[in-house]
Protein backbone atom coordinates (compact mmCIF):
# COMPACT_ATOMS: atom_id res chain seq x y z
CA UNK A 1 0.00 0.00 0.00
CA UNK A 2 2.84 2.42 0.84
CA UNK A 3 4.37 1.66 -2.55
CA UNK A 4 1.08 2.51 -4.28
CA UNK A 5 0.70 5.85 -2.52
CA UNK A 6 4.30 6.82 -3.22
CA UNK A 7 3.78 6.06 -6.90
CA UNK A 8 0.67 8.26 -6.97
CA UNK A 9 2.46 11.07 -5.12
CA UNK A 10 5.43 10.99 -7.49
CA UNK A 11 3.15 11.06 -10.51
CA UNK A 12 1.26 14.01 -9.03
CA UNK A 13 4.53 15.88 -8.54
CA UNK A 14 5.42 15.40 -12.19
CA UNK A 15 1.93 16.21 -13.35
CA UNK A 16 1.51 19.37 -11.28
CA UNK A 17 5.05 20.74 -11.33
CA UNK A 18 6.60 19.08 -14.36
CA UNK A 19 5.97 19.34 -18.09
CA UNK A 20 2.66 21.14 -17.82
CA UNK A 21 3.15 23.33 -14.74
CA UNK A 22 6.70 24.59 -14.98
CA UNK A 23 6.90 24.57 -18.76
CA UNK A 24 4.25 27.28 -18.73
CA UNK A 25 6.57 29.45 -16.67
CA UNK A 26 9.78 28.50 -18.43
CA UNK A 27 8.61 28.64 -22.01
CA UNK A 28 6.94 32.03 -21.89
CA UNK A 29 10.08 34.10 -21.87
CA UNK A 30 8.01 37.11 -22.95
CA UNK A 31 6.64 37.24 -19.38
CA UNK A 32 9.54 38.49 -17.23
CA UNK A 33 7.58 38.14 -13.99
CA UNK A 34 7.12 34.41 -14.59
CA UNK A 35 10.79 33.89 -15.35
CA UNK A 36 11.74 35.96 -12.29
CA UNK A 37 9.51 33.76 -10.14
CA UNK A 38 11.28 30.69 -11.49
CA UNK A 39 14.72 32.21 -10.97
CA UNK A 40 13.87 33.08 -7.37
CA UNK A 41 13.75 29.38 -6.58
CA UNK A 42 17.48 29.19 -7.35
CA UNK A 43 18.71 32.10 -5.25
CA UNK A 44 21.55 30.99 -2.98
CA UNK A 45 21.01 30.52 0.73
CA UNK A 46 23.37 32.28 3.16
CA UNK A 47 26.53 30.41 4.10
CA UNK A 48 26.24 28.04 7.03
CA UNK A 49 27.00 29.81 10.33
CA UNK A 50 30.13 28.75 12.19
CA UNK A 51 29.69 28.40 15.94
CA UNK A 52 33.10 26.89 16.73
CA UNK A 53 35.83 28.27 14.48
CA UNK A 54 38.68 26.35 16.20
CA UNK A 55 36.76 23.10 15.58
CA UNK A 56 36.29 23.93 11.89
CA UNK A 57 39.97 24.84 11.51
CA UNK A 58 40.96 21.60 13.22
CA UNK A 59 38.60 19.67 10.95
CA UNK A 60 40.19 21.23 7.87
CA UNK A 61 43.64 20.13 9.01
CA UNK A 62 42.36 16.61 9.67
CA UNK A 63 40.59 16.51 6.30
CA UNK A 64 44.03 16.82 4.67
CA UNK A 65 45.79 14.56 7.20
CA UNK A 66 47.20 11.28 5.81
CA UNK A 67 47.95 9.98 9.32
CA UNK A 68 44.25 9.13 9.61
CA UNK A 69 44.61 6.31 7.09
CA UNK A 70 45.89 2.83 7.72
CA UNK A 71 48.86 3.28 5.38
CA UNK A 72 49.53 6.88 6.38
CA UNK A 73 49.22 7.89 2.71
CA UNK A 74 45.50 8.58 2.23
CA UNK A 75 43.41 11.51 3.46
CA UNK A 76 39.79 12.58 3.09
CA UNK A 77 40.93 15.02 0.41
CA UNK A 78 42.30 12.13 -1.65
CA UNK A 79 38.72 11.36 -2.74
CA UNK A 80 37.25 14.84 -2.34
CA UNK A 81 39.36 17.33 -4.27
CA UNK A 82 38.59 21.06 -3.88
CA UNK A 83 39.34 21.78 -7.54
CA UNK A 84 36.66 19.27 -8.58
CA UNK A 85 33.87 20.57 -6.38
CA UNK A 86 35.21 18.38 -3.58
CA UNK A 87 34.70 15.28 -5.69
CA UNK A 88 36.81 13.12 -7.99
CA UNK A 89 37.36 12.65 -11.71
CA UNK A 90 37.90 8.89 -11.67
CA UNK A 91 35.09 6.49 -12.53
CA UNK A 92 35.67 4.67 -9.24
CA UNK A 93 37.61 5.67 -6.17
CA UNK A 94 40.47 3.67 -4.66
CA UNK A 95 40.60 2.59 -1.05
CA UNK A 96 43.69 3.02 1.12
CA UNK A 97 44.70 -0.52 0.17
CA UNK A 98 44.90 0.56 -3.48
CA UNK A 99 41.88 -1.45 -4.55
CA UNK A 100 39.11 0.05 -6.66
CA UNK A 101 35.85 0.60 -4.83
CA UNK A 102 32.49 -0.12 -6.45
CA UNK A 103 31.55 3.58 -6.71
CA UNK A 104 33.06 7.01 -7.15
CA UNK A 105 33.06 9.49 -4.29
CA UNK A 106 30.14 11.89 -4.09
CA UNK A 107 31.01 15.61 -4.11
CA UNK A 108 30.85 17.36 -0.74
CA UNK A 109 30.23 20.86 -2.09
CA UNK A 110 27.35 22.51 -0.24
CA UNK A 111 26.71 19.44 1.90
CA UNK A 112 26.26 21.53 5.02
CA UNK A 113 22.87 22.60 3.64
CA UNK A 114 21.55 19.04 3.34
CA UNK A 115 20.03 19.04 6.82
CA UNK A 116 19.34 15.61 8.25
CA UNK A 117 19.60 13.77 4.93
CA UNK A 118 21.62 10.54 5.14
CA UNK A 119 25.09 10.66 3.61
CA UNK A 120 26.49 8.88 0.56
CA UNK A 121 25.19 7.19 -2.55
CA UNK A 122 23.18 4.65 -0.56
CA UNK A 123 22.66 6.70 2.62
CA UNK A 124 24.15 4.06 4.87
CA UNK A 125 25.55 6.77 7.18
CA UNK A 126 22.97 8.95 8.93
CA UNK A 127 25.38 11.87 9.51
CA UNK A 128 28.65 13.32 8.27
CA UNK A 129 30.20 12.31 11.59
CA UNK A 130 29.17 8.70 11.04
CA UNK A 131 30.55 8.77 7.49
CA UNK A 132 33.91 10.18 8.57
CA UNK A 133 34.24 7.64 11.40
CA UNK A 134 33.28 4.77 9.11
CA UNK A 135 35.80 5.83 6.48
CA UNK A 136 38.61 5.97 9.04
CA UNK A 137 37.69 2.80 10.95
CA UNK A 138 36.59 0.32 8.29
CA UNK A 139 36.14 2.13 4.99
CA UNK A 140 38.18 3.77 2.27
CA UNK A 141 40.85 5.26 4.56
CA UNK A 142 41.50 2.06 6.53
CA UNK A 143 43.42 -0.98 5.38
CA UNK A 144 40.15 -2.77 6.08
CA UNK A 145 41.82 -5.64 7.90
CA UNK A 146 40.57 -6.79 11.32
CA UNK A 147 40.70 -6.10 14.15
CA UNK A 148 39.23 -2.69 13.56
CA UNK A 149 39.69 -1.57 17.19
CA UNK A 150 43.48 -1.94 16.92
CA UNK A 151 43.61 0.10 13.72
CA UNK A 152 41.53 2.87 15.26
CA UNK A 153 43.70 2.92 18.37
CA UNK A 154 46.83 3.25 16.24
CA UNK A 155 45.34 6.17 14.33
CA UNK A 156 44.19 7.86 17.53
CA UNK A 157 47.69 7.41 18.98
CA UNK A 158 49.23 9.10 15.93
CA UNK A 159 47.11 12.20 16.47
CA UNK A 160 47.69 12.24 20.23
CA UNK A 161 51.44 12.09 19.60
CA UNK A 162 51.27 15.26 17.50
CA UNK A 163 51.64 18.19 19.90
CA UNK A 164 50.17 20.62 17.37
CA UNK A 165 46.98 18.53 17.17
CA UNK A 166 46.82 18.19 20.95
CA UNK A 167 46.84 21.99 21.25
CA UNK A 168 44.21 22.37 18.52
CA UNK A 169 41.92 19.80 20.13
CA UNK A 170 42.30 21.58 23.45
CA UNK A 171 41.23 24.87 21.86
CA UNK A 172 38.34 23.34 19.92
CA UNK A 173 37.05 20.74 22.39
CA UNK A 174 38.38 21.54 25.88
CA UNK A 175 38.61 18.61 28.30
CA UNK A 176 37.60 16.18 25.56
CA UNK A 177 39.78 13.17 24.72
CA UNK A 178 41.17 12.65 21.22
CA UNK A 179 39.26 9.69 19.85
CA UNK A 180 37.99 8.61 16.46
CA UNK A 181 34.65 10.15 17.44
CA UNK A 182 36.09 13.61 18.17
CA UNK A 183 38.25 13.36 15.05
CA UNK A 184 35.11 12.64 13.01
CA UNK A 185 33.28 15.46 14.80
CA UNK A 186 35.93 17.95 13.71
CA UNK A 187 36.04 16.71 10.11
CA UNK A 188 32.24 16.92 9.83
CA UNK A 189 32.29 20.46 11.24
CA UNK A 190 34.70 21.47 8.48
CA UNK A 191 32.74 19.66 5.75
CA UNK A 192 29.60 21.61 6.67
CA UNK A 193 31.43 24.83 5.79
CA UNK A 194 32.29 23.76 2.23
CA UNK A 195 30.28 26.30 0.24
CA UNK A 196 30.09 26.50 -3.55
CA UNK A 197 32.06 29.34 -5.05
CA UNK A 198 29.99 31.98 -6.86
CA UNK A 199 29.22 30.74 -10.37
CA UNK A 200 28.15 32.66 -13.49
CA UNK A 201 24.67 31.24 -12.89
CA UNK A 202 24.55 32.90 -9.46
CA UNK A 203 25.45 36.27 -10.99
CA UNK A 204 22.68 35.82 -13.56
CA UNK A 205 20.17 34.97 -10.84
CA UNK A 206 21.16 38.19 -9.08
CA UNK A 207 20.50 40.25 -12.20
CA UNK A 208 23.63 40.19 -14.37
CA UNK A 209 22.14 39.32 -17.75
CA UNK A 210 25.58 39.15 -19.37
CA UNK A 211 26.82 36.50 -16.91
CA UNK A 212 25.63 33.55 -19.02
CA UNK A 213 24.97 32.95 -22.70
CA UNK A 214 21.63 32.92 -24.49
CA UNK A 215 22.12 29.19 -25.00
CA UNK A 216 22.47 28.68 -21.23
CA UNK A 217 19.36 30.77 -20.60
CA UNK A 218 17.40 28.57 -22.97
CA UNK A 219 18.88 25.55 -21.21
CA UNK A 220 17.66 26.84 -17.85
CA UNK A 221 14.13 27.01 -19.20
CA UNK A 222 14.38 23.52 -20.68
CA UNK A 223 15.89 22.22 -17.43
CA UNK A 224 12.80 23.48 -15.60
CA UNK A 225 10.44 22.44 -18.35
CA UNK A 226 10.23 19.51 -20.70
CA UNK A 227 13.63 18.03 -19.79
CA UNK A 228 12.32 17.39 -16.23
CA UNK A 229 15.78 17.83 -14.68
CA UNK A 230 14.36 19.97 -11.89
CA UNK A 231 12.26 17.13 -10.46
CA UNK A 232 15.34 15.74 -8.68
CA UNK A 233 18.05 18.39 -9.17
CA UNK A 234 16.12 21.30 -7.72
CA UNK A 235 16.89 24.43 -5.77
CA UNK A 236 20.14 26.37 -5.62
CA UNK A 237 22.13 23.25 -4.67
CA UNK A 238 20.56 21.31 -7.56
CA UNK A 239 19.65 18.26 -5.49
CA UNK A 240 16.65 17.04 -3.54
CA UNK A 241 18.90 14.96 -1.23
CA UNK A 242 16.66 11.97 -1.94
CA UNK A 243 17.19 8.55 -3.53
CA UNK A 244 15.92 7.50 -6.95
CA UNK A 245 16.38 4.58 -9.30
CA UNK A 246 17.16 6.27 -12.61
CA UNK A 247 17.85 2.99 -14.37
CA UNK A 248 21.65 3.00 -14.48
CA UNK A 249 22.77 -0.39 -13.16
CA UNK A 250 21.71 -3.99 -12.68
CA UNK A 251 24.40 -5.05 -10.20
CA UNK A 252 24.52 -2.44 -7.44
CA UNK A 253 21.26 -2.15 -5.48
CA UNK A 254 22.23 1.20 -3.97
CA UNK A 255 19.78 2.32 -1.30
CA UNK A 256 18.23 -1.14 -1.56
CA UNK A 257 21.21 -2.51 0.36
CA UNK A 258 20.11 -0.43 3.32
CA UNK A 259 16.33 -0.48 2.90
CA UNK A 260 15.58 -3.93 1.55
CA UNK A 261 11.78 -3.88 1.82
CA UNK A 262 11.02 -0.69 -0.12
CA UNK A 263 10.41 -1.47 -3.82
CA UNK A 264 11.30 2.05 -4.99
CA UNK A 265 14.65 2.04 -3.17
CA UNK A 266 16.05 -0.91 -5.09
CA UNK A 267 18.85 0.37 -7.39
CA UNK A 268 18.20 3.88 -6.05
CA UNK A 269 21.06 6.33 -5.46
CA UNK A 270 21.23 9.73 -3.84
CA UNK A 271 20.81 12.70 -6.16
CA UNK A 272 24.21 14.40 -6.43
CA UNK A 273 24.54 18.15 -6.60
CA UNK A 274 25.12 19.64 -10.04
CA UNK A 275 27.31 22.41 -8.64
CA UNK A 276 30.69 22.20 -10.46
CA UNK A 277 29.34 19.22 -12.41
CA UNK A 278 31.29 20.09 -15.57
CA UNK A 279 34.56 19.68 -13.66
CA UNK A 280 34.22 16.03 -12.75
CA UNK A 281 33.38 13.59 -15.52
CA UNK A 282 32.66 10.69 -15.79
CA UNK A 283 29.17 10.68 -14.29
CA UNK A 284 26.74 8.59 -12.25
CA UNK A 285 27.67 6.59 -9.14
CA UNK A 286 29.79 4.22 -11.21
CA UNK A 287 31.19 6.58 -13.85
CA UNK A 288 29.10 4.89 -16.54
CA UNK A 289 28.60 8.06 -18.63
CA UNK A 290 31.74 9.77 -19.89
CA UNK A 291 30.23 13.12 -20.86
CA UNK A 292 27.28 15.34 -20.07
CA UNK A 293 25.96 14.54 -23.54
CA UNK A 294 25.88 10.85 -22.62
CA UNK A 295 24.10 11.75 -19.37
CA UNK A 296 21.44 13.67 -21.28
CA UNK A 297 20.92 10.78 -23.71
CA UNK A 298 20.48 8.42 -20.77
CA UNK A 299 17.66 10.58 -19.41
CA UNK A 300 16.14 10.96 -22.86
CA UNK A 301 15.92 7.17 -23.14
CA UNK A 302 14.44 6.87 -19.65
CA UNK A 303 16.85 4.32 -18.19
CA UNK A 304 16.23 0.64 -17.43
CA UNK A 305 12.51 -0.05 -17.22
CA UNK A 306 11.76 -2.00 -14.02
CA UNK A 307 9.40 -1.79 -11.02
CA UNK A 308 11.87 0.21 -8.94
CA UNK A 309 12.50 2.87 -11.57
CA UNK A 310 11.43 6.25 -10.25
CA UNK A 311 8.09 7.50 -11.58
CA UNK A 312 9.91 10.81 -12.09
CA UNK A 313 11.94 9.17 -14.88
CA UNK A 314 10.12 9.70 -18.15
CA UNK A 315 11.47 9.38 -21.66
CA UNK A 316 11.85 12.84 -23.20
CA UNK A 317 12.63 14.12 -26.66
CA UNK A 318 15.27 16.80 -27.16
CA UNK A 319 16.73 18.23 -30.31
CA UNK A 320 20.50 18.49 -30.65
CA UNK A 321 20.23 22.22 -29.96
CA UNK A 322 18.07 21.72 -26.87
CA UNK A 323 20.50 19.14 -25.50
CA UNK A 324 23.41 21.50 -26.05
CA UNK A 325 21.50 24.35 -24.42
CA UNK A 326 20.94 22.30 -21.25
CA UNK A 327 24.63 21.37 -21.13
CA UNK A 328 25.55 25.04 -21.63
CA UNK A 329 23.36 25.82 -18.63
CA UNK A 330 24.99 23.15 -16.46
CA UNK A 331 28.41 24.54 -17.38
CA UNK A 332 27.39 27.87 -15.81
CA UNK A 333 27.22 26.11 -12.42
CA UNK A 334 31.02 25.96 -12.17
CA UNK A 335 32.17 28.23 -9.35
CA UNK A 336 34.91 30.75 -10.04
CA UNK A 337 37.78 30.13 -7.62
CA UNK A 338 39.63 33.16 -6.23
CA UNK A 339 42.89 31.87 -7.73
CA UNK A 340 41.31 31.95 -11.16
CA UNK A 341 40.30 35.57 -10.80
CA UNK A 342 43.55 36.80 -9.28
CA UNK A 343 41.92 37.50 -5.92
CA UNK A 344 43.91 36.85 -2.75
Amino acid sequence: MAYFFRMILALLIVGLLGPEGVRLVAAETSAPSQLDALKSQYRRAPAQPISNRPLVDLGRDLFFETALSGSGKTACVTCHLPRLGWGVSEAKSRSDSGKLTSRRSQPLIGIGHSGSAPVGWDGRNPTLEAQAKSSIATGSMSMNQPPTAVKVEVIEARIRANRAYVAKFKAALPNTPITVDTIAQAIAAFERTIEPETAPFDRWIEGDEAAISDSAKRGFELYNGKALCFTCHRGWRFTDDLFHDIGTTTGDRGRGRVIKDDPLMQFAFKTPTLRDVALRPPYMHNGAQQTLTEVMRHYEAGGIDRPSRSPLMQAIQLSDQERQDIIAFMETLTGIRPAATGAK
